[in-house]
């Protein structure tokens, strides 16, 4: 309808925040990928930790949609408005969550603090009951730091990508408020020959003020 503003736009600084941690996100998904797919291509590392890989797959593959899907929306859209924040409110609380699970997974599985359990026929095993540290090759040694290493870089960055979506998550809800509660003043043309009312002392528009009333004063 024609005179009636459009819906609650983000200004240039907010969905250009909003644009470049949708591109965080992104660049963090795929380093965890990365990291997790390289652990998960060697022979050596036990089924559980890929067992952990496999549920990293649809967090990634699901926040990745969302991301890029939010991204384009950004660019796309007029008034760079994006997906519905109510929308944006819902989907990211999930991310943000699930992620949280992920993080506690992975520190679950015991890849911050002893790698030695995910490796397939550790030298260190004695007999496969006892573990003996004069046993273990130098080969096992770089594998434990390497799971080690790259363990704690993916819970870094899966800690990056809670905090992008626990921010996300608060413009959302800002921004469904504003959509809300916002009050819009629509500017109509008044019809010929009605009555119009203006402040004491305006005149209207092609008059011309031939007299001032004086206030009456009261004693």
């Amino acid at each position: 309808m024609e005179g009636i503003p459009p819906k609650y736009t983000s200004p240039p600084r907010d969905w250009k925040s909003k644009f470049g941690l949708r591109l965080a996100s992104i660049l963090f998904l795929i380093i965890v990928g990365g990291l997790a797919g390289s652990l998960a291509a060697n022979d050596r590392v036990e089924w559980m930790f890929e067992f952990t890989i496999a549920a990293l797959c649809p967090a990634i593959g699901l926040t990745l949609i969302w991301d890029v899907a939010e991204a384009i929306c950004l660019v796309v859209r007029g008034g760079n408005r994006g997906i519905h924040p109510g929308a944006i409110v819902g989907i990211d609380l999930l991310m943000w969550l699930g992620w949280i699970c992920e993080a506690f997974l992975f520190g679950l599985m015991g890849l911050v603090g002893n790698p030695r359990h995910m490796i397939v026929d550790h030298s260190g095993w004695e007999n496969g009951l006892e573990f003996d540290e004069s046993l273990i090759t130098p080969e096992d040694y770089a594998l434990e730091n390497e799971i080690r290493h790259k363990g704690r870089a993916i819970i870094v960055f899966i800690i990056f990508m809670v905090i992008v979506h626990f921010t996300l998550f608060v413009i959302g809800c800002y921004e469904t408020h504003m959509r809300r509660f916002r009050i819009v003043y629509v500017m109509q043309p008044i019809p010929e020959g009605q009555p119009q009312v203006l402040p004491m002392g305006q005149v209207p528009a092609g008059q011309t003020q031939t007299q001032q009333e004086k206030a009456p004063r009261y004693t």
